[in-house]
């Protein structure tokens, strides 16, 4: 069941889109909404020397300056959260960039969904925070687009399935909005000239654990693209997908950083929101 969502809030114009897919999940699971406000500042500088205690002032004043603008950003996410159709509080945590990540982890551990905006390629991205909830807080993340605001229900869920342990916990976190969705296609994608799904039956055991669940599933076969990341991202726009269900990371974020990986395609560019887990 989904009953406690928290969901990232940073004082900036995508809360406005982060916290109307809150509602919309809220209002259809009965949940709660938890804004929690991650308002980062300034690291004190600890340090002997002139140079140094006049650094220790400039970050003091940094400091000083982060707690007012914290203080005008919560007033205004209060009003925000006031207008939801949903319970909701407001939770502020005032923590250095350095601590931001570990402190964000721990808060989504007590929750059933964290609520944020894809990590890459967009203003307000922020891959390291995020990057250590997917990995530590042992929950889902719902990543919404940003600037995109909820278009209807998620009443047509895709699954990116491949038979790994980051796909399995995928579904499983994912199984509350699954049952509720008209339709659930689960996609399999072969890279181009993959001779895979001439010799087996790819997705059967995963399509009938969802039918026991009472899913309406059907398998959807995707072949001869090179690049799977496209492909998912093609197959959402086609099928008029509104969630795209995916394990994260299947190798190291060094890796993916370095080789390019499925995970940080996605999160870099899907217009559609992305429920991911590691």
């Amino acid at each position: 069941m989904l009953k406690d969502l928290i969901v990232h809030l940073e004082g900036n114009k995508e809360d406005k889109v982060r916290l109307a897919y809150a509602e919309l999940l809220a209002v259809r699971h009965g949940a709660f909404i938890t804004g929690l406000f991650s308002n980062i500042v300034p690291d004190n500088v600890y340090s002997a020397g002139y140079g140094s205690m006049l650094a220790a002032q400039s970050a003091s004043q940094m400091q000083e300056t982060a707690m007012e603008n914290g203080d005008k950003a919560e007033k205004k996410l209060k009003k925000m959260l006031d207008k939801l159709s949903a319970k909701t509080e407001l939770r502020r945590l005032d923590v250095s960039p350095s601590i931001a990540p570990q402190k964000v982890s721990a808060e989504t551990r007590t929750s059933d969904l964290m609520i944020a905006t894809r990590p890459y390629n967009h203003h307000s991205a922020a891959p390291e925070l995020l990057e250590a909830v997917l990995f530590n807080s042992g929950r889902a993340v719902f990543f919404a687009p940003p600037a995109i605001m909820p278009n209807g229900e998620i009443d047509h869920c895709v699954v990116a399935w491949r038979n790994t342990r980051e796909s399995s916990r995928a579904v499983s976190q994912a199984m509350p909005m699954l049952t509720k969705a008209k339709e659930v296609t689960i996609a399999l994608i072969a890279e181009e000239g993959s001779k895979e799904f001439e010799k087996s039956m790819p997705g059967a055991d995963i399509a009938r654990h969802l039918d026991r669940h009472g899913v309406n599933v059907q398998i959807r076969q995707i072949t001869e693209w090179s690049n799977p990341a496209e492909a998912l991202l093609n197959e959402m726009a086609r099928i008029d997908g509104k969630l795209l269900v995916m394990g994260g990371y299947g190798h190291s974020r060094f890796r993916e950083l370095v080789l390019g990986g499925v995970t940080r395609d996605i999160l870099k560019n899907s217009e559609f929101p992305v429920l991911m887990s590691h």
